[in-house]
């Protein structure tokens, strides 16, 4: 599926580039591993071959999904509640899902929320955690420094209007 210098997103880790393939004895049996050296973390992760498409790993946006992603960013969200622990509970559900345009639904609605009222200390972390990672993967995708694309995406959700 994968191979060696693909850039991949790994949901529970971020993202990284497959540096190789590694076979490993379990149980009397040989599995194949990528090994993922994962960016900005010093540190690799073998993943079974086998088991890509039950861990989420995928490659990363291309340009295409990227473009769509900052317009998606750029829209007003609707719906946000106002309770907290609804507000919390289907942000943590999207975190979970692994899926990119889930993470930039969490930073947008939370980036659209703080024009209002200040967020929660877990709010602000789950929003730094989100806009980290989305940040990380449009970076590895484009080949741009992190630091710009993160200005990107601050400029695009600065621009948000409230209604």
């Amino acid at each position: 599926m994968f191979k060696v210098g693909d850039k991949v997103a790994y949901p529970p880790h971020g993202v990284g580039i497959i540096e190789g393939m590694e076979e490993r004895e379990i149980g009397g049996r040989k599995i194949l591993y990528y090994r993922i050296n994962l960016v900005g973390k010093n540190m690799s992760i073998l993943v079974p071959e086998t088991g890509t498409e039950s861990s989420g790993i995928r490659p990363v946006l291309s340009e295409e999904e990227i473009e769509e992603i900052f317009n998606y960013l750029s829209e007003v969200p609707k719906g946000i509640s106002e309770k907290w622990t609804v507000r919390h509970r289907l942000n943590v559900d999207r975190l979970k899902t692994g899926d990119i345009k889930e993470l930039a639904t969490v930073v947008r609605n939370l980036s659209y929320r703080s024009k209002d009222k200040e967020l929660s200390y877990s709010e602000k972390r789950m929003f730094e955690e989100a806009f980290n990672k989305l940040s990380e993967e449009i970076a590895l995708s484009l080949g741009e420094p992190v630091r710009k694309v993160k200005q990107k995406i601050r400029k695009i959700l600065r621009e948000v209007k409230k209604s």
